[in-house]
């Protein structure tokens, strides 16, 4: 479970994706890479929907970007 800041680091990079577009696939709205860095240092901490969105996104599935 992505729970732990490392976890999610390790995700991020595991996917390949920038701060900004990990905010975007998680539809954290414009500008959220701001959210992405306070979950990474351990700010802000991981909410559980985001923790599966990750896991998910892990799995294979990824967004479509449709609203």
């Amino acid at each position: 479970m992505i729970r732990e800041r490392e976890d999610f680091i390790a995700a991020r990079s595991r996917l390949g994706m920038t701060g900004a577009q990990m905010a975007k696939a998680l539809r954290l709205g414009r500008g959220s890479d701001r959210t992405i860095r306070r979950y990474e240092s351990g700010e802000s901490r991981i909410p559980g929907p985001v923790s599966v969105a990750v896991e998910a996104m892990l799995a294979g599935f990824y967004p479509d970007g449709e609203d």
